[in-house]
């Protein structure tokens, strides 16, 4: 009788185990371009078929997202002022906060519509608030945004690429600036810090719909493919029919790849994350760490804190079990995010709190 019951629960824990590692929710954040690809690309149909093939449960939603009551716009400001600045609101499923948004979508997936790509040229003067169209604005908002992301390890997020302006829309400088931002996500963004972000994805969109050639037979470099153009006389900068179905099958392929990506379960690494507490939160002043609970934490550990730019504003060695840090004199109001860096396992907790 005993053999038979830890053999039910043999079979119980493989089913659950099953079950759940086939499971996936996912939504896709984006405006008119993302539903081009979406919609005429058949990317639901595609999950679906895969399922069936598969025995998979990857169900996929898409949102259009900010909408009202916010502006039509989602450029990386806006996704920086929703999420981090608290433009957000969780009684509206159009502008909702990512701590919801990751309680109910294991994968995240945003993108931002064409005028994204109509980059201005810096002025020297970059900050994360501003709404100017830069690189130098830009990389600070994506800064901000991958420590926003890191702070969700169980979560996978997905990122797309600028979606490339038609030749008509632009002008060859500010195109190539939205190549260069292109690029720097690529290669530089999640790696520029020494850090790894297995949890972030970027999803080349960019690189499938823009000529990438310098001197192409029709169209310009580095914006939408002659070949996607809805017209060659016109400026409407959204893909055609031709570009959506084609790319539509990458997207969703890209997608089902992240998941499956092994590199990207890091709920082994925050197994230890319920035994840090870190109070009062929101804060006025002092925090207190608290890790008497993590035996580990004896061989100490290294604090460091990020504002909502990515910028590290603090970072401390400490041996003790419990320790109280200032930071309101250190830096104003709003959104900061606490790592805990185990010195044994090299584990990272990620803990947001906010300073009144």
């Amino acid at each position: 009788m005993i053999r038979i019951m830890k053999n039910l629960h043999l079979i119980l824990f493989f089913f659950l185990s099953t079950f759940f590692c086939n499971a996936q929710k996912i939504i896709f954040l984006h405006h008119s371009t993302g539903g081009g690809v979406y919609n005429e690309g058949n990317v639901a149909k595609w999950f679906q078929n895969y399922n069936n093939q598969n025995g998979t449960a990857y169900n996929i939603i898409e949102r259009s997202y900010p909408n009202t009551p916010y502006p039509w716009e989602n450029y990386p400001y806006d996704f920086w002022n929703l999420w981090i600045n608290g433009a957000c609101n969780n009684n509206s499923p159009a502008v909702e906060c990512m701590d919801k948004i990751t309680q109910n979508f294991d994968v995240i997936i945003f993108k931002h519509c064409y005028p994204g790509a109509d980059v201005l040229a810096d002025q020297g003067n970059a900050s994360v608030g501003s709404k100017r169209k830069s690189l130098e604005n830009y990389k600070l908002q994506y800064r901000a945004l991958r420590t926003l992301m890191d702070s969700y390890p169980n979560n996978k997020f997905i990122v797309w690429t600028l979606a490339p302006l038609h030749q008509n829309a632009t002008t060859v400088e500010n195109a190539s600036r939205a190549r260069q931002f292109v690029e720097w996500v690529k290669n530089e963004w999640l790696t520029e810090d020494q850090k790894s972000y297995p949890n972030i994805y970027v999803f080349d969109f960019f690189g499938l719909a823009a000529e990438l050639s310098t001197s192409p037979i029709n169209g310009k470099p580095n914006c939408l493919k002659y070949l996607y153009e809805g017209s060659h006389s016109g400026s409407d900068s959204h893909p055609n029919s031709l570009a959506n179905k084609t790319i539509g099958s990458q997207f969703a392929q890209f997608v089902v790849d992240a998941i499956k990506n092994p590199s990207s379960a890091l709920k082994d690494i925050k197994k230890d994350e319920p035994l840090i507490f870190i109070y009062p939160n929101p804060a006025k002043d002092m925090i207190t760490i608290d890790c008497s609970n993590n035996l580990r934490t004896l061989n100490g550990y290294t604090i460091k804190v990020a504002n909502s730019m990515g910028q590290i504003i603090y970072e401390s060695q400490v041996y003790h079990q419990t320790t109280s840090i200032e930071l309101h004199g250190r830096n104003g109001k709003g959104v900061y995010f606490i790592h805990l860096i185990d010195k044994d396992s090299n584990s990272i907790t990620v803990k947001k709190i906010i300073l009144q």
